[in-house]
């Protein structure tokens, strides 16, 4: 007779902390699927979904300048604005100097060319850069140039766009803050530690419950919760890559060549 197929009691020690919590997230996921009650779990799903989402919420999945949604979706209007306004000027510096419009480009000239490559700047940076421009630009002679040259409304557009990256960048900060806040003494380590035997205790009860009234939902999830840890134990046993928390190692220097 074949041997009923079981979930092992594996605790994904050697995942980095990213990693467990999503191969925890898939498990919990598959445990709402069938039902808490229905796999017998009843009495631990409050503990499981909160330790599982409390987690999550520890982890900073946050990259490079820390972008938001509504920072991203701002920065690029940003951006696009700046980029129609700066080529748009420049453009105009090419006229011959006997047209109209060349002088009051050429007014313009000493504030817009240190901001050439601004939008390629850090998105603080970029901010504190355009707001020292509105100040330039707000000169009387400039605002006339830009009167002149048909330019007053892209440029308004671009300094409003400017202070929505900033009104984003302060809700970041506020919700970070109330982040921290609600973290109180618990660390990453002490809840994965949580999550990890509260799993175990599932995997148990899962178990049991499949010897001895097995269903089509017991069954479906003893296979798919093997699944996932298949899966996250490949990428366990996968040679080390990474330092300092996630972030990538730098590539290797190539070999020189013999002479």
């Amino acid at each position: 007779m074949v041997a009923k197929l079981e979930i092992p009691e594996w605790t994904g020690s050697t995942l980095t902390i990213g990693a467990f919590s999503e191969y925890a997230g898939r498990v919990v996921e598959v445990f709402r699927t069938w039902g808490y009650e229905n796999l017998a779990l009843g009495e631990i799903e409050q503990e499981l979904e909160t330790a599982n989402t409390r987690l999550a919420d520890f982890i900073n999945r946050e990259r490079a300048y820390d972008e938001t949604a509504a920072i991203a979706k701002a920065d690029s209007n940003r951006d696009a604005l700046w980029k129609a306004f700066y080529h748009a000027w420049s453009y105009l510096m090419e006229l011959d100097q006997a047209h109209p419009l060349y002088a009051a480009a050429m007014t313009l000239r000493s504030e817009m060319t240190p901001y050439k490559g601004v939008w390629t700047h850090e998105l603080a940076k970029e901010t504190s850069e355009l707001k020292g421009l509105q100040r330039d630009l707000d000169k009387p002679q400039n605002v006339s140039a830009l009167q002149t040259l048909g330019l007053t409304a892209i440029v308004q557009a671009l300094f409003t766009a400017n202070a929505a990256v900033e009104r984003a960048m302060t809700d970041r900060d506020t919700e970070r803050g109330s982040r921290i806040a609600g973290k109180g003494a618990d660390t990453t380590q002490s809840l994965r530690k949580a999550l990890s035997t509260l799993l175990a205790e599932a995997y148990r009860q899962v178990n049991a419950l499949n010897r001895i009234s097995p269903s089509e939902g017991t069954e479906t999830t003893v296979r798919d919760v093997n699944g996932i840890i298949a899966h996250y134990k490949d990428i366990a046993a996968q040679p080390a890559k990474r330092t300092g928390g996630d972030e990538p190692e730098p590539e290797p220097e190539p070999e020189a060549s013999a002479s």
